[in-house]
């Protein structure tokens, strides 16, 4: 006598299958480490940075593991401490450091960890490697921000100095024009000085008459008064003469 499956069996069995199917897919989709042999390691952040749990763990860009837990720790310094699942033959060294990366601009948050040297020792299941910290958009945006700050005040602090340069000439014009004078006057004496020795030599030998103060002073003020007037003959307007 032949058994034949009711309806009942038929839907039972049909749903196991689908419920088997379904738990292959999500193991093999989700790459679940439930079955997966490996070992933990851990690093310290200052901020996590967003990464969160389940987030893949990359050695020099290959996926080697995942994040298997997250915590504060609570002492001296607030401290992040992520714990990384690493699988079975992935060796780390111990002075391997690990960072948050993102995959793209705003992509998934993941674990980068950038391979040590070649001599130091490989890192054993709970150990702990150095956590290097990542510049936050936030942090950048407000250093930009102090920066263009502190551009700014610079700015205002150099045309305030250039303001009161300019005001330091105007009001000191008159001495600026007779430091100048006596300088054109000064490479005038020392030019006539120059051809003077040059043509008689012999003068530096020769110890002239000393002249008095009163004298020096005097020679001094009729140099100055034929400069001004030559100065003033250059700044007058030229007259034209007309027919007689």
């Amino acid at each position: 006598m032949k058994t034949l499956l009711t309806n009942e069996a038929k839907t039972g069995a049909f749903v196991l299958i689908c419920l088997i199917a379904l738990g292959a897919l999500l193991f093999k989709v989700g790459n679940f480490t439930l079955l997966q042999e490996g070992y933990t390691i851990r690093t310290h952040l200052e901020h996590s940075s967003g990464v969160k749990k389940n987030a893949p763990v990359h050695l020099s860009g290959v996926n080697v593991g995942k994040v298997r837990d997250i915590r504060i720790l609570y002492g001296d310094e607030t401290m992040v401490e992520i714990e990384l699942f690493l699988r079975e033959g992935v060796k780390i060294r111990r002075d391997s450091v690990a960072t948050v990366a993102a995959l793209g601009l705003m992509g998934e948050k993941y674990i980068e960890i950038k391979a040590g040297s070649a001599g130091a020792d490989y890192a054993k299941p709970g150990d702990s490697i150095e956590g290097e910290e990542v510049i936050r958009f936030e942090d950048m945006m407000k250093l930009g921000t102090r920066i263009g700050g502190d551009v700014s005040k610079m700015a205002k602090d150099i045309a305030k100095v250039a303001e009161h340069a300019d005001e330091a000439v105007v009001n000191n014009r008159p001495k600026i024009d007779r430091i100048f004078d006596n300088f054109d006057e000064t490479s005038e004496n020392f030019r006539d000085f120059s051809q003077d020795i040059r043509y008689h030599p012999w003068k530096v030998l020769m110890k002239g008459k000393e002249k008095p103060a009163d004298q020096i002073l005097k020679d001094r003020a009729a140099r100055l008064e034929a400069r001004a007037s030559e100065l003033r003959a250059k700044a007058a307007p030229s007259e034209t003469v007309g027919p007689a």
